[in-house]
């Protein structure tokens, strides 16, 4: 065994820590600076209660979606009274006739998705068998009566008539523009040949005065009357061409600045077939569109299923209402 060093009693305790162990009077003073934890000089570090608050941050991020569905469930009879107006809206809404429009089709689509999100929002088991039976059996009711493709079968026909009318009305008016063209280069013929007939008569009578002496002696020069009657007749022609080209002119005004056939029997008989083909085809129109809107068909439809709707225990899903005794 060795021996204590100078100066120090024999019987002190040593420490395998600091070594011989201090005498009992005297002071230990402890630092841990590079430990954990908050220190004196502001170094970086966390607590046990710091190190909670992260945890539960981290979990809160983690299941955040999960926690939100179990606690921010609607209120059942606050989604009976959404579907009930969203029905209400739907019973009265108007559908297009055009295509791509917002037609039957959508408009059940729309339907089916309001009570699809209707059951999911008011709990498994509350809407059963019965209520869903009942819908199909509302809704089996809309659709388009057989008069429709009885409709559409008419309005084909129909539009076939006003194209043939309106090729009809094509053609009588480029007869009609065909003709103008004629008219105006027989008019500026005629006005040439009138020219040249007028100078051919003052020719003739121009030679006929240049003879006035010799008359009584020599036969009478050439006669005017040939040259007379051909500028009568070509001044006749000129004004009858005129006149045509006036009221093809008019026909133009009166149809819009377009050149008009109206003067065409053709074309009169197509304008009248193609405005009764365009009159039909409105009516036409407007039935179907009657037909297929269901109107009174959707509207009594949505009407049953807010109905069903009401009268919903939502306290209660409908397997236990079937499994009660009184069910």
């Amino acid at each position: 065994m060795a021996e204590p060093p100078p100066g120090r009693p024999a019987n002190l305790p040593t420490s395998p820590l600091n070594g011989p162990a201090l005498d009992p009077g005297c002071r230990l003073i402890l630092s841990f600076g590079g430990g954990t934890g908050r220190t004196r000089s502001g170094t970086k570090g966390f607590s046990s209660k710091e190190k909670k608050q992260k945890r539960k941050k981290q979990d809160y991020h983690i299941h955040k979606r999960a926690h939100f569905q179990e606690t921010e469930r609607p209120d059942p009879e606050e989604v009976r009274k959404r579907t009930i107006l969203a029905l209400e809206r739907l019973g009265h809404q108007v559908l297009s006739s055009e295509p791509g429009g917002y037609d039957l089709e959508d408009w059940m689509r729309s339907l089916n998705s309001l009570l699809e999100d209707f059951e999911d929002k008011v709990g498994d088991g509350v809407v059963g068998d019965e209520f869903r039976a009942r819908s199909q059996q509302a809704l089996g009711r809309l659709v388009p009566s057989s008069s429709a493709k009885e409709i559409d079968q008419e309005i084909e026909k129909t539009t076939e008539e006003q194209a043939a009318a309106s090729a009809a009305i094509d053609e009588a008016e480029r007869r009609a523009s065909a003709r103008l063209a004629s008219l105006r280069e027989e008019r500026d013929a005629c006005v040439k040949e009138l020219k040249k007939e007028k100078d051919k008569l003052a020719e003739i009578k121009e030679a006929r005065q240049s003879r006035q002496f010799f008359s009584r002696i020599l036969r009478a020069g050439p006669s005017t009357e040939q040259a007379e009657a051909s500028v009568a007749e070509l001044e006749s022609k000129l004004k009858r061409t005129e006149d045509e080209i006036e009221r093809m002119r008019k026909a133009r005004s009166v149809a819009g600045g377009g050149v008009s056939g109206q003067g065409d029997p053709a074309y009169v008989e197509a304008q009248k077939r193609f405005e009764a083909a365009r009159s039909k085809l409105l009516a036409l129109q407007s039935s179907r569109e009657n037909i297929l809107q269901l109107v009174s068909e959707r509207e009594a439809a949505t009407q049953t299923l807010s109905q069903m709707i009401s009268a919903l225990e939502l306290g209660r899903s409908a397997s236990s209402d079937a499994d009660s005794p009184g069910g």
